[in-house]
């Protein structure tokens, strides 16, 4: 059996470590592992590989390898991948989703507690050697997360986790998903489906995104959405910049409609240095690092181990994606 890995990225983070393709040798020595290093070496060594592990693949790459059964994808997201051209081989396709969950809720929680407990001006006090104590009221007072209401677009292994963490500092959870008629999780306190999104949105204090991108969440939070909120509301995006239309989440930020923004993603990243974002008092920017912490890949090579285990005993593989849906 031969796997290809094939991991190229722009960010060497996303690109899977050599002591990792070691690992994976020693644990399987049997099975044939080539790490290509570019798309021509990725070209060249799918032709007779059974297997792929990879962040993208091209078209012509599913074209070219007669023999793949299988391709996992080092992510969560599988919009890189050519989904209609694997699934019309009956190629199985398989994701990371959930390697991220715990840290990327952690990051939501932690940008919101920020803009909550007003960190942000106490930090920027402080490098200012400032006693601010006074200057914390009407519109820069801190306020509790307690007794809030959240709505997570995105109900998956992401959301979760963040309704999980929500729930712990007395947030009052919504939770919208493709299948809202599943078993409920004791820490959600409601679920509903696409169609019911404006009423989540209703009354809502914190609105996170979560889902994935695909054509039915494209600009899926505009206007018309945003001014459904509470008043003040904090929005935080850890999924894709396009779910929310960027100049009007910016102008309800402006204009003070939305009380701040926690946004890992964006339109175009890296984000432009002319973007208003940057210098607007109530967002906190990251660099498309919710997910980031110094053993991501343990955990990826740990369930693509498990997977490539399953697949050569015939049995049923973990986070199969759904190639009609798009993930």
């Amino acid at each position: 059996m031969k796997v290809l890995i094939y991991t190229v990225w722009p960010v060497p983070f996303w690109e899977v470590p050599k002591s990792q393709v070691l690992r994976l040798r020693e644990r399987f020595p049997d099975v044939t592992f080539t790490h290509a290093l570019n798309d021509g070496e990725a070209l060249r060594e799918i032709e007779d590989a059974d297997v792929a592990l990879a962040s993208r693949l091209t078209t012509l790459a599913v074209q070219r390898a007669p023999r793949l059964r299988w391709v996992h994808s080092t992510a969560a997201a599988v919009g890189i991948l050519p989904l209609r051209d694997l699934a019309a081989r009956g190629i199985a396709v398989t994701n990371s989703r959930g390697v991220q969950a715990i840290t990327m809720a952690e990051h939501v929680m932690g940008g919101l507690l920020v803009l909550a407990r007003r960190f942000d001006l106490t930090l920027s006090a402080q490098r200012e050697r400032r006693w601010i104590q006074n200057e914390l009221r009407a519109d820069a007072s801190p306020w509790s997360l307690h007794g809030r209401m959240m709505t997570i677009v995105g109900l998956g292994t992401t959301g979760l986790e963040v309704a999980r963490c929500a729930q712990a500092f007395g947030l009052h959870v919504t939770g919208i998903r493709r299948r809202p008629g599943q078993p409920k999780p004791s820490f959600v306190d409601r679920v509903v489906g696409p169609d019911q999104l404006d009423d989540a949105l209703g009354g809502c204090d914190v609105l996170v995104i979560a889902a994935p991108f695909i054509p039915e969440t494209d600009r899926l939070i505009g206007a018309r959405q945003l001014a459904l909120l509470n008043r003040g509301a904090i929005l935080v995006n850890v999924a894709r910049g396009r779910i929310v239309d960027e100049r009007e989440m910016i102008a309800a930020l402006e204009e003070k409609r939305l009380g701040g923004a926690v946004l890992d993603v964006f339109d175009r990243e890296p984000l432009d240095s002319a973007s208003p974002l940057w210098s607007l008092p109530n967002v906190v920017i990251t660099p498309h690092c919710s997910g980031v912490r110094p053993d991501h890949w343990d955990d990826v090579i740990e369930l693509f181990s498990d997977n490539l285990l399953r697949f050569r005993h015939g049995e049923p593989l973990l986070n199969l994606v759904d190639c009609d849906a798009g993930y």
